[in-house]
């Protein structure tokens, strides 16, 4: 759990003062640093020495700190799984924004680039984070004709023999699964997630 928390401290820090040089385009000084994560200007001091023995800062008393590529790779890391989170929280599962915000800034320290990737598979169809997604996902209400993959879908699909990895059936209306047709209601639909396959 120290080690764990350890790390965690780290990437705020980083991730702090990613912030603060994009909003105010120079170096985060400790008093920026201390206000932003409500610390003592010492502490700041302590754990920015340690970041620059680290190689995550460049640091000089009175100046301020500014990311090296390896602080910044970490800070824009971090910054990338809280977007993912929060738009999984608020724009697929319709959690309110300022829990949605509480729950990604939890998460955000605690998951690996697999678990990233997985939650993209299930946002990919409603969401902006990337500039370029790499994923080809659909949901069960906003597919077209055709047979797909399911990617990921509630427990309660499996009821009706909708699973992950299934390979399915959409048609003009409901769902085709093992010959049999069935109609899905549009709530559900909305959390069934697809992948095209070819015919």
């Amino acid at each position: 759990m120290g080690r764990e928390f350890y790390v965690e401290r780290i990437e705020e820090y980083l991730e702090a003062i990613y912030d603060i040089q994009m909003e105010k385009k120079r170096a985060a000084k400790t008093s920026d640093l201390a206000k932003k994560l409500e610390v003592r200007p010492s502490s700041v001091t302590e754990m920015l020495l340690k970041l620059s023995e680290r190689g995550y800062v460049e640091y000089r008393p009175y100046r301020g700190a500014v990311l090296t590529r390896k602080g910044e790779e970490v800070a824009k890391r971090i910054k990338r799984y809280h977007r993912i989170f929060e738009e999984f929280f608020s724009g697929f599962l319709g959690i309110e924004g300022s829990e949605a915000h509480r729950l990604s800034c939890e998460l955000e320290h605690h998951v690996t680039d697999e678990i990233a990737r997985k939650v993209c598979e299930i946002i990919a169809s409603r969401c902006n984070i990337c500039e370029n997604c790499e994923f080809n996902m659909v949901s069960l209400s906003e597919a077209k004709p055709g047979r797909y993959l399911v990617v990921a879908c509630p427990a309660v699909a499996e009821s009706f023999g909708v699973v992950p990895d299934k390979k399915v059936i959409v048609r003009e209306k409901g769902i085709e699964v093992d010959g049999e047709q069935i109609m899905v209601s549009e709530k559900l639909a909305a959390k069934i997630i697809l992948e095209r396959v070819s015919d």
